[in-house]
């Protein structure tokens, strides 16, 4: 739909309720275009911004004549004289908003949108000031930071509020920074989030700066590139084994044989490397720091989940528990003690 001015006022065509500009063979530029001494004035405020879409806002007439509003947009490039009619709105009572999601043109390219007001006789205003508008290629992410400790690897960031919302990231990887394809960026993980813990080898991790892009799905420039922060190391503590049994062995029992479960832990826990077990004589049974005396049975932590105690004597009372290792020698509570005697 084109405008076009004839003296000092504008031809209309009426369609859907609303006056709208007849059609010509070559439109008026805007500051061409004149109104009717008695038609409605231009609209003011009128603003866009590009958020998911093109956002218009503008300030209602406070005159009784405005009935309603026709916006309008071209390629700058092409000027006001390709002006499209591509909404229209009623009255409104403080301000009018619209969002045009059309799906513009990326990359560079600018797009005008101008508003006018439409009168109760047919009269339209000349047009508002013209905003113009690109939209964006998705921003790159921002305040990446990448953390590893204990083999877990984390990779977070932000998305600053321009462009399109991505559907998701991808996280690149390289041994040189800038992480980018010519310095041999691979892709390392897909993420939903701007927030990703993973497992990875230690030292693998430190090997690689990170960067990350974002998919929407046109892909967004890469971010900066980080390499991750080794954290102080703070292995927690494993959880206590479960003791199963401690049994006899042999023809008359004289050899004990302690045996347990991991109990708690987490099947195939990496940081327990092995287990403790101690023996002690007295009722007391020890609590999770003070084992009350006991003997430790083996010199290195038994990789198993049992161990034979050849050293008994008919007639004692012992007490068996056993504790978990881990690689940095952190030792869990004991497991609850199981008494073992022959008579």
């Amino acid at each position: 739909m084109s405008r076009v001015a004839i003296g000092t006022a504008l031809v209309l065509a009426t369609t859907a309720g609303l006056a709208l500009p007849a059609s010509a063979a070559q439109a008026a530029p805007v500051s061409a275009v004149t109104t009717v001494a008695s038609g409605p004035a231009v609209p003011a405020g009128f603003e866009a911004h590009y958020t998911n879409g093109v956002v218009l806002t503008w300030t209602a007439n406070k005159d009784e004549s405005t009935t309603g509003y026709r916006i309008y947009r071209w390629r700058t490039a092409d000027g006001p004289d390709t002006a499209q009619v591509i909404a229209t709105a009623g009255k409104v009572p403080f301000a009018g908003r619209h969002v045009d999601e059309t799906e513009l043109d990326k990359g560079g390219v600018h797009y005008s949108y101008a508003i006018t007001a439409i009168g109760r006789d047919g009269a339209e205003s000349a047009f508002s000031t013209p905003r113009d508008i690109v939209r964006p290629w998705h921003a790159a992410p921002v305040d990446v930071a990448a953390t590893l400790a204990d083999g877990t690897l984390n990779i977070r960031w932000k998305q600053p509020e321009v462009g399109d919302r991505p559907d998701h990231w991808l996280i690149y990887r390289s041994k040189t920074a800038p992480v980018r394809p010519e310095t041999g960026a691979e892709l390392f993980h897909e993420a939903g989030g701007p927030d990703v813990t993973l497992q990875v080898p230690e030292k693998e991790g430190n090997d690689y700066y990170y960067a990350v892009v974002a998919i929407t799905p046109a892909r967004s420039a890469y971010s900066k590139s980080v390499r991750p922060t080794i954290t102080e190391r703070k292995p927690g503590t494993p959880a206590a084994p479960v003791m199963w049994n401690v049994g006899s062995v042999g023809n008359q029992g004289e050899i004990a044989l302690v045996s347990w479960d991991d109990g708690k832990a987490k099947p195939g826990d990496p940081r327990i490397v092995g287990y403790n077990v101690y023996r002690w004589t007295s009722e007391e049974r020890p609590d999770a720091t003070d084992r009350g005396g006991a003997t430790k049975l083996n010199p290195a932590p038994v990789t198993g989940r049992s161990l034979q105690d050849p050293d008994v004597k008919d007639g004692t009372k012992y007490w068996y528990a056993v504790t978990a290792v881990t690689a940095d020698g952190i030792e869990s509570a004991p497991a609850a003690p199981v008494l073992y005697w022959t008579a």
